[in-house]
């Protein structure tokens, strides 16, 4: 494992077309996950038959051909390369640490049920996924396909993990607590199911599009610090609350809020140290945080506007103008 691992996107999502969906009815039995990372970590170390993963083979499958690149499970000698790639003495110590942080996920599972039983009531079209963990070697965060959701738990196990030191900067450590699993299950749900409709160079519309999905997750899991929703620590919060007319006008005497410019939008939305064209101490993706912000003032003007009508309107410049957003 190299430095360059950790410049791997927190949420870069492997997706597929999604179809055949089913609506999220009241026969739901609860969201649990299928704890594939603990039934492989015993046929690691118990030697197990390879037979005890049969029920996971669609999961492996995905793992095997988009993550770890070994081949499908009906390639000859699949089991065996699953075996070798995790036989690494350092890999084994981060897969014998993840089981040991989440040896109990309860409390996981019923924060998942409650804010997946609001978001496809929202939206009855969308199909409820089979939920995963893994472990993945820091590699994919989040993996996404038509019928499955899945999350790499060996990527939470916070910020001063010693692993961790070595391969990740310091505004990546912060999104790799236990924390944050439940918002990175809902949130690479929704990135995956709700594409983005407008242009992708102009960040107005970019900034809506990420601030109304944050928006949405403050919905599914309302107990949360409100500066959780964005990927942020209270610090990183306060100063863009502190700084939001600053953060305004500086978007707008560079022309940048309605300028089509793939480049410039991409500096205000990516994770990173600090945001480009902000002074130093901004944190990364503050397009991410005001458009939530502007999404707030959207819907204090429209408290009647229901989710799925939320995450219907194209409009960007209407919706800035109707939210009467004035930091």
């Amino acid at each position: 494992m190299t430095r360059q691992i950790g410049v791997l996107l927190m949420f870069a999502l492997v997706s597929f077309a999604c179809s055949g969906r089913k609506a999220y009815g009241e026969e739901n039995p609860g969201m649990k996950i299928n704890r594939v990372d603990q039934v492989l970590y015993k046929c690691l170390t118990q030697n197990l038959p390879d037979d005890s993963l049969q029920n996971f083979k669609p999961f492996l499958d995905v793992l095997g051909k988009e993550i770890i690149f070994i081949g499908s499970t009906d390639s000859i000698g699949y089991y065996d390369r699953l075996r070798t790639y995790f036989s690494d003495p350092t890999l084994m110590g981060l897969y014998r640490d993840e089981q040991q942080q989440f040896s109990d996920i309860s409390l996981t599972e019923k924060e998942l049920d409650a804010g997946f039983s609001v978001l496809l009531d929202a939206f009855p079209q969308l199909k409820r996924p089979e939920l995963y963990m893994h472990v993945s070697g820091l590699n994919q965060s989040v993996i996404v396909t038509d019928d499955l959701l899945s999350l790499s738990a060996d990527k939470y196990l916070g910020k001063d993990y010693p692993l961790y030191q070595d391969h990740f900067y310091d505004y990546q450590l912060q999104q790799m607590t236990p924390d944050r699993i439940v918002p990175d299950y809902l949130l690479g749900f929704m990135l995956a199911n709700f594409s983005f409709k407008g242009n992708e160079d102009v960040l107005l519309d970019k900034m809506l599009h990420e601030g109304r999905i944050r928006y949405i997750l403050s919905r599914l899991i309302p107990e949360r610090q409100i500066w959780e929703y964005v990927g942020y620590t209270k610090d990183q919060y306060l100063w863009c609350s502190d700084n939001q007319s600053r953060i305004w006008k500086s978007i707008l005497e560079q022309q940048h809020l309605y300028t089509p410019d793939y480049l410039i939008t991409a500096q205000y939305l990516k994770d990173a140290p600090s945001t480009t064209f902000l002074p130093k101490e901004s944190p990364g993706r503050v397009g991410v945080w005001l458009g939530y912000q502007i999404i707030i003032a959207y819907m204090k003007q429209h408290p009647d506007t229901s989710l799925s009508e939320l995450m219907n309107l194209t409009d960007y410049q209407e919706m800035l103008k109707q939210s009467k957003y004035k930091p």
